[in-house]
């Protein structure tokens, strides 16, 4: 099965990445949408639950295919890891698994993102081209989205610098 794995460090605490990257809805705010890849829109939950492994996540892209990923890992703040269980409207059927792992460096995380992945359908054109291109196709969506993660979740954890508490109404 080809695997293919990229890391970013982010100015963030563990806890402040997870709570982004541990949420469905927040996918589309972080996916890389420059990609050969179809990009996600909607992230929503497939059943009542929201955490845990067995929690369902259910992505849209932006080409109406429509992909189930079950959690099979749920350490928060250490690892998170899913599996797709099934694509609809896909014109290639992919066995994929992702895992990210995080771990603090000082004030920061390094978040590492690994896919096991596998074309699982017959062959065709487009099974060919992804066979030959699929680690680098890969690569970019993840090099793309985990910059993309960053910035959001930079842009979410800056606290403001205090303001200038200097009195000037004093004489």
């Amino acid at each position: 099965m080809p695997q293919v794995s990229h890391s970013q460090t982010i100015q963030a605490s563990p806890d402040q990445v997870w709570a982004i990257l541990a949420d469905v809805t927040r996918l589309p705010d972080w996916a890389y949408t420059a990609g050969r890849f179809p990009h996600l829109v909607e992230g929503r939950y497939g059943s009542e639950q929201t955490t845990g492994a067995g929690t369902l996540w259910v992505g849209l892209s932006v080409d109406g295919q429509t992909a189930t990923q079950q959690i099979t890992t749920w350490e928060p703040a250490q690892t998170l890891a899913y599996t797709l269980q099934a694509t609809e409207n896909a014109p290639l059927q992919i066995s994929q698994t992702n895992c990210f792992t995080l771990e603090p460096a000082g004030d920061q995380t390094h978040l590492t993102w690994q896919v096991d992945w596998a074309l699982t359908g017959g062959f065709s054109l487009g099974s060919l081209l992804l066979r030959f291109s699929g680690n680098r196709a890969f690569e970019e969506m993840m090099v793309g989205s985990l910059e993309k993660l960053k910035q959001v979740v930079e842009k979410e954890t800056t606290v403001p610098e205090p303001a200038d508490s200097t009195d000037l109404s004093a004489d």
